[in-house]
């Protein structure tokens, strides 16, 4: 969160106009007990969880009292009625600029329904977390709606979500999830259909994405072979690379890899070492 901008959460039972309007929903108590239990079984006390933005501290008391935890709160009023209702360890000042003294293995709570807020969060949790460390968050379905943010956060996590329903919250309008980012390596995307798909093809020129919209088979295997038809239907792979960069539909930095993996596996014709063939037709 930002200096001059106290987007905290407050109780169910007592809404505030300036909350609302910075996009924050207080989290029942109900509702964080039920996630932690759900997505978070495993805690104990060799974890340390943050909760940032924590507002009078929920997400604080539903985590199990041997496990560690602190919150971060940028309202010092808050931040003492959390402390005092918790028992917990809050920190007063903006999660994102704050010196962190310790080293979370979690981060879970109900970040500011705002994009830039939500991924300072995000980036701030990152740069945290060891290898295997989660996120878990209650989020607007907003956040991942378009193809390009998601497949930005997979170059960093893996990513789960699930619905719960915008009535656990008083007055909330918008859709909502929680989700569960992971820093691990496998970068997967459960709950997410087609979004890598979509990226890639978004990432594509014009002339490309109008070809695979008149295509049929997997979104690499015809832009390989729209470059080998480029090529007179045989390259070398140098020739191939040169073809496809500039035009790949995705930024990973392993995109020839992926190539070579689609030529392996995609009926191409193996001319001979490093040289590649279209398919025969019949």
């Amino acid at each position: 969160m930002f200096e001059g901008s106290p987007v905290t959460a407050m109780d169910a039972d007592q809404p505030d106009a300036r909350v609302r309007e910075f996009g924050q929903f207080p989290t029942p108590m109900w509702v964080a007990e039920a996630i932690v239990e759900r997505h978070f079984p495993d805690l104990d006390a060799d974890d340390h969880v943050i909760e940032p933005g924590c507002g009078p501290g929920s997400f604080l008391s539903a985590i199990p009292s041997h496990v560690p935890v602190t919150g971060y709160e940028i309202d010092a009023d808050l931040a003492e009625r959390a402390r005092r209702s918790t028992g917990r360890r809050v920190v007063t000042g903006d999660f994102t600029r704050c010196p962190v003294d310790l080293r979370p293995t979690c981060v879970i709570g109900n970040p500011p329904f705002k994009a830039d807020v939500i991924d300072a969060f995000l980036a701030c949790s990152h740069a945290l977390l060891p290898e295997n460390g989660r996120v878990g968050f209650i989020l607007p379905a907003y956040m991942f709606q378009t193809a390009s943010r998601v497949a930005r956060y997979a170059e960093d996590w893996s990513l789960f979500q699930e619905m719960i329903p915008r009535n656990v919250f008083r007055d909330l309008k918008a859709p909502i999830v929680f989700a569960l980012f992971s820093k691990d390596r496998r970068r997967s995307l459960v709950g997410f259909a087609l979004y890598r798909e979509a990226d890639e093809i978004r990432n594509l020129s014009v002339d490309a994405r109008d070809a695979l919209e008149r295509g049929r088979g997997p979104v690499w295997r015809q832009v390989v072979s729209m470059a080998l038809d480029a090529l007179g239907g045989e390259a070398n792979l140098d020739d191939i690379y040169a073809a496809i960069e500039g035009k790949r539909p995705t930024r990973s930095r392993h995109w020839r890899e992926k190539v070579r993996q689609t030529l392996q596996r995609g009926h191409f014709r193996r001319i001979a070492r490093g040289r590649w063939a279209l398919p025969e037709t019949a």
